[in-house]
């Protein structure tokens, strides 16, 4: 079986790691853009817990696949430092203030994306402060691993940078789309400034550690008491 897996092409990786990753989730992302009516939450807080099981198995079965494979978390750039920690929070502030200037734009200029973003209601209900916690912690380290440490380190060099990067976002708008104009908004940039800056530097926890700022704080704001 170790032999099989080995054997297997860069393509069949891809597919394999892109789709168990992401395909349920950029399927049903699709199918609550179309279906959802504005105004309705999106997520409920059992739907946390329940994607929190969900990236943890993924992360886990992916994760040993691609050990299996001869990736290393050398080869993704994941080395947790102060410096680097530090340069997550200036990612993050960087972000922020482009997602005010894109939203000022959006909003001035689009009544449909001002609408949208008055009716927007992620939750409904509340949260329980372990699972914000948690979620905050597993998915940003979930999606920046396979979007950015795996996807564009596996395209970087077969395809050039400006792809990889290309598809990476593409991939996060995808699994985004149940956000309507809001997160196209929001996730556009983001997805930009952080696949760029990993494309160029090559290191991720900067990223996750972005993430988590905008995971976590969105989130808190739903935590039970």
């Amino acid at each position: 079986m170790l032999k099989l897996l080995r054997a297997l092409s860069p393509r069949d990786e891809l597919i394999i790691v892109v789709g168990g990753a992401f395909g349920y989730s950029i399927v049903g992302s699709i199918l609550i853009a179309f279906t959802n009516k504005p105004g309705a939450p999106l997520f409920s807080g059992s739907d946390f817990k329940r994607l929190l099981v969900e990236e943890l198995i993924v992360l886990v079965v992916l994760t040993t696949f691609l050990r299996i494979r001869g990736w290393t978390v050398e080869r993704i750039g994941l080395g947790p430092s102060l410096r680097e920690t530090l340069l997550g929070l200036g990612l993050a502030l960087i972000i922020i203030f482009t997602h005010m200037a894109v939203w000022i734009v959006a909003a001035g200029t689009s009544s449909h994306a001002l609408a949208a973003g008055q009716n927007f209601n992620f939750v409904e209900g509340t949260i329980e402060p372990a699972v914000v916690i948690a979620v905050s912690i597993v998915n940003p380290i979930f999606e920046e691993l396979f979007l950015c440490g795996y996807l564009v380190t596996a395209l970087k060099d077969r395809a050039g940078p400006r792809t990889a990067i290309n598809i990476s976002v593409g991939i996060r708008l995808l699994c985004h789309l149940y956000q309507g104009i809001v997160g196209v908004i929001f996730i556009v940039p983001f997805g930009l400034i952080l696949t760029y800056w990993y494309a160029r530097e090559g290191r991720l926890w900067p990223l996750i550690v972005a993430h988590v700022v905008f995971d976590f704080f969105p989130l808190l704001a739903y935590a039970s008491n």
